[in-house]
């Protein structure tokens, strides 16, 4: 399955809602121009009606040419489910920001519907990931309309997530609790990283850990520091463990409230720790809830992050800063990337690439966030070829260029 991305490239920054704009506005340019040509119209100062009648053939084929441009890049650049999400969104972006249209519903009806929507997510997965992945992102973006929380912009990842908080009680402080050392080891020697590949092998060394682990290792040339950082995704299901900084309670805190985030301050330990200074720079990479904290990492440090590298993370929530590169790999059926509530903003230095991981009808839900098919579909990355992955990707790794190894520190996180 080849791969599909959008981002990273500098000749294609406009959303899909900026070029239908552009459209519309070459459209009324075109109906302004025959307005212009009634045969009323030649009874006043008649010969620039006769000159603009000359040249108006040559304009009006011109704009139809922009328009059917238009069209074609709104249609290549963004996938099918994309254009999907972007009809669907427009009614759950509705009910969102006006949610009085939803008490035209029957109390009744209305208190059954986030179960609804919330089954057909689990459901939809076990049968087709794509329409499950639309769904889990509507479902999300419109969730606190539905339990009442308040009127919105449309943009509804955090504001759910405190919802979900606020309805787990006490259950929610497990995610807010310090991560505290428990051991501080290292990794054997080994050379830089020489791709995106090797770059996902790591986290995932650092995800099966029988600990919850951060990993670090410092590059220099005597003069630059670089600090490249492994963070793992969610090591357990259970609500009620209370020793994993990386659990449920940490992954819902990491999405309404960050920097209280059990796994988020597990990682600034670990980087204090290290002994980072405000001069040292750092790149960072994780998978699933770790490539929350990554992105979160870049917004809180955007004078020492200069690249980020997420599998399988829900990251549209957070606000980049559009200076530094980021390489978000979602699977194309993978629902755990929706549950930011968007999609990945079309930007300059973020590009988004991943491809359709082939399952079978009742299979695992998750199979397509599975780990092991993210480290194959970054070895992917390495190789492809699209403008945007290739220059954002050269962006991160040329941050190795002249550095040497010199330590590989790894921390045992308990809360």
């Amino acid at each position: 399955m080849s791969l599909v991305s959008y981002g990273g490239d500098p000749r294609v920054v406009a959303s899909r809602a900026e070029i239908e704009r552009g459209r519309n506005v070459l459209q009324l340019v075109q109906q302004r121009l025959v307005g212009e040509l009634e045969l009323q119209d030649f009874l006043v100062d008649p010969a620039q009606r006769v000159l603009l009648a000359f040249h108006a053939p040559g304009i009006l084929l011109k704009v139809e040419r922009l328009q059917w441009a238009c069209a074609a890049a709104a249609d290549a650049y963004l996938s099918t489910e994309a254009r999907i999400t972007n009809r669907v969104h427009w009614v759950t972006e509705q009910l969102a920001q006006h949610p009085l249209l939803l008490g035209l519903l029957p109390a009744q009806v209305r208190s059954r519907i986030p179960m609804v929507l919330i089954a057909s997510v689990v459901a939809g997965s076990f049968f087709n990931g794509k329409v499950a992945r639309v769904l889990a992102r509507e479902t999300v973006d419109i969730y606190p309309a539905l339990v009442g929380v308040r009127a919105s912009s449309g943009d509804n990842g955090r504001a759910g997530a405190n919802k979900l908080l606020n309805q787990l009680g006490p259950l929610a402080a497990l995610g807010t609790q310090n991560a505290t050392v428990q051991e501080v080891g290292a990794w054997g020697m080994r050379a830089a990283p020489t791709g995106i590949g090797q770059i996902a092998q790591r986290v995932a060394q650092t995800h099966v850990t029988a600990e919850p682990q951060v990993t670090i290792e410092r590059y220099t040339d005597g003069r630059r520091t670089l600090l490249m950082v492994y963070v793992p995704g969610m090591r357990t299901l259970n609500p009620l463990d209370q020793s994993d900084p990386f659990g449920v309670a940490g992954s819902l805190h990491e999405l309404a409230d960050a920097k209280h985030a059990s796994c988020q301050l597990a990682v600034e330990n670990a980087l204090e720790r290290a002994g980072v200074r405000p001069t040292d720079q750092i790149v960072v990479a994780g998978y699933s809830q770790g490539g929350m904290v990554a992105a979160e990492l870049a917004a809180n440090r955007p004078e020492q992050v200069v690249g980020v590298i997420t599998l399988g993370s829900p990251i549209a929530q957070v606000d980049l800063p559009t200076g530094i590169p980021v390489l978000a790999i979602e699977h194309t059926n993978d629902v755990v990337p929706a549950l930011a509530g968007k999609v990945n903003p079309l930007t300059e230095n973020l590009v988004t690439v991943g491809r359709e991981i082939p399952s079978i009808h009742g299979s695992d839900a998750l199979a397509a966030h599975d780990l092991k098919a993210y480290e194959r579909t970054a070895q992917m990355v390495d190789e492809d070829t699209s403008a945007g992955v290739v220059r954002v990707r050269e962006l991160v790794m040329s941050q190795f260029d002249g550095l040497r190894l010199v330590e590989t520190q790894t921390f045992d996180y308990q809360k």
